[in-house]
């Protein structure tokens, strides 16, 4: 997510006035990690990073400095393999760099929106990204114009070019959509202002929308994204009425003004996919990665197939909350109560138990990485929502973010996270900078893998009938989630880039509409299964993630994936340990769907969809007959 950029010289002159000296910066620092450790949740130490603002300034200015260099590469990849390795290690070792700048300007940011010298910071960030894609978007084409032969030819003569091999074959097989390196360096001076529309959403939802104040059992709640997702699961249903009907309008609001910014984004999104001649949006964001199309189509088929079984799991969550006309706001309030709450340091040694079948090495690792401050964990006003992971941090190691509030799906979020964060650990330390990043295709496999083992482990030692069902219901409510309401989501993605792609207007109440059209066909709306009020159809602009084109698609994809590996670790399968191990250190050393498909699973087939629908059949199976027992 980006922010609404700022003259640079008018961003820099702000940071130089106001960002704090390193002196003045750590006591506070270090007063807030131990309130927070008293508090069982964390701060992160960007200090690993860069000691002070100033020297994240000094290298700021020394990347800028080194950018000249690289376009007087342009021109010289071809004369050998010598010539063509020293290129792509300058440009790689710039990129190593600027990664880690990113990385603490961006934390900085997030870690609280309404501070404008952090959101500049960013923005400068951004600005070096940019200027580096600018002065490198070059080497696509004159790899190109080299050609396969040569190429394979100068990868078998040196080498110190096996680290880039996997890119240069990526770049091979792009070539037909890759332009003259003029038109290059014009798509890639391009990037910033394409950007714009992510960034004014996300100071316009994180920072600068009027949030309402209601009054819930006497207390004065101010109603924003934080609070929403605190009380939208509560048990009264007139509060989780009240919290809908308060909480929605503020975006319904603002309808034509997110649609505009949306409609931006994603006229942003088919003009490049049209300037690299690719027949759509969802083809050229499926062809980066080399992603068989069928992937994607497979996913929306097979969630519609699967809309039974989501139907016979909402039918059954109204029956146990005694519900007689449920609606949308019913959707979040668990099935039974929790045991109580999970402080944090509880939640790291649940999961770390959960993680067992996963091996001592994967335990001992994660363990080690709880103690560090590799994440932020602390609630706070103005920090960013939701939770994410950044292994950008080649060099250093991940850091995590999320707002830790103690409940069941805070710890599960928490295992989630971590997932990530030791799907770097292990790339990192089995893959050259140039192949450690992986695809998000993979990105949400051992993530969701971990949330499952977790969920599995609370279903197998709950103490009480009770915490069963709760645990049952958590499981399914991850499925519900991450599959069906990903799909749906993905749905949503598609139909509004074809609707641009066939030249329609495109308004925030149509894309509202479209949105409402999904909700009541996934919900059983015609069936009476869950009632939604035509009010839910702005939730489309609650979700930053479709400002990352056809991102989310791949949570449905993983946790079907995820579910393959979590089934078989759990019962001992080494062998499948084993390969699901291969994939964590594989990082993008050869194609996502190839990589996956090696270990196991070909998600452009029906298969492990079906598959997942199937474990969603047997937890409700496994609920309905709790529920048919006698309370103990």
């Amino acid at each position: 997510m980006q922010r609404t950029a700022l003259a640079l010289a008018a961003a820099l002159l702000l940071l130089q006035s106001t960002a704090p000296t390193q002196a003045a910066a750590k006591p506070v620092a270090q007063q807030a990690q131990a309130a927070n450790s008293a508090a069982g949740t964390q701060v992160w130490d960007l200090n690993q990073l860069y000691p002070s603002d100033a020297a994240w300034e000094a290298e700021r200015l020394a990347l800028l400095a080194e950018l000249p260099k690289v376009k007087t590469l342009q021109g010289t990849l071809g004369q050998s393999a010598q010539s063509l390795r020293a290129g792509l290690d300058q440009i790689s070792a710039l990129r190593l760099r600027l990664n880690r700048l990113q990385a603490y300007a961006f934390q900085k940011a997030d870690e609280n929106t309404q501070h404008s010298d952090n959101q500049a910071r960013r923005q400068l960030a951004d600005a070096v990204g940019n200027q580096l894609g600018e002065a490198a978007s070059f080497v696509s084409a004159e790899v190109g114009a080299i050609g396969r032969a040569k190429v394979e030819a100068f990868l078998a003569a040196e080498p110190g070019l096996a680290k880039h091999g996997q890119g240069l074959r990526t770049m091979l097989r792009l070539a037909e959509h890759t332009l003259s390196p003029k038109e290059e360096a014009l798509l890639a001076a391009a990037a910033e202002p394409l950007q714009q529309p992510g960034a004014i959403y996300g100071l316009l939802s994180n920072a600068d929308l009027p949030w309402p104040k209601i009054t819930i059992r006497g207390k004065t709640v101010v109603l924003d994204q934080e609070q929403y997702t605190a009380y939208r699961s509560d048990a009264d249903p007139k509060v989780r009425a009240q919290v809908f009907k308060a909480f929605w309008p503020v975006y319904k609001a603002y309808e034509r003004t997110l649609g505009a910014v949306y409609a931006a984004n994603l006229r942003g999104t088919v003009f490049m996919a049209r300037a690299r001649n690719y027949p759509s949006s969802v083809a050229m964001a499926q062809g980066s990665d080399n992603i068989p199309e069928a992937v994607y189509r497979s996913l929306v088929q097979e969630a519609n197939a699967g809309l039974p079984t989501l139907h016979r799991y909402l039918k059954l969550r109204s029956r146990v909350l005694g519900l007689k006309a449920p609606g949308y706001q019913d959707m979040y309030v668990p099935l039974a109560k929790p045991s109580g709450q999970y402080p944090q340091a509880e939640a790291e040694a649940l999961t770390l138990a959960a993680l067992q079948p996963m091996g001592a090495e994967y335990t001992g690792k994660l363990a080690a990485a709880f103690k560090q401050n590799w994440m932020h964990s602390v609630p706070q006003r103005g920090k960013v929502s939701g939770a994410y992971m950044n292994g950008a941090a080649y060099d250093v190691h991940p850091y995590l973010l999320m707002s830790y509030n103690g409940d069941y799906l805070a710890m599960s979020t928490l295992a989630h996270e971590w997932g990530h964060a030791m799907h770097s650990v292990y790339s990192n330390a089995n893959q050259p900078f140039e192949t450690a990043d992986y695809s998000t295709f993979i990105a949400e496999i051992p993530s969701t893998a971990n949330e499952l083992l977790l969920a599995d482990y609370m279903v197998a030692n709950a103490k009480t009938r009770d915490e069963k069902i709760f645990a049952l219901s958590q499981q399914l409510e991850n499925i519900r989630s991450t599959f069906f309401r990903q799909a749906m989501f993905a749905e949503f993605e598609l139909a509004s880039h074809e609707a641009v792609e066939r030249g329609e207007a495109v308004t925030g109440e149509r894309l509202s509409q479209i949105y409402l059209d999904l909700l009541k066909r996934y919900h059983g709306d015609a069936q009476n299964v869950v009632k939604i009020d035509p009010l839910y159809g702005i939730e489309w602009a609650y979700i930053p993630h479709f400002y990352r084109d056809f991102y989310v698609y791949q949570y449905a994809t993983c946790i079907s994936a995820a579910a393959y590996f979590a089934e078989g670790i759990g019962q001992g399968d080494s062998a499948l340990r084993e390969r699901f191990f291969t994939l964590l250190k594989s990082g993008s050393s050869a194609d996502a769907y190839a990589l996956t498909r090696a270990a196991g699973v070909d998600l452009a087939t029906p298969a492990p969809y079906r598959a997942l629908l199937r474990r969603m059949d047997r937890a409700i199976d496994q609920l309905e007959q709790l529920l048919a027992q006698k309370k103990n």
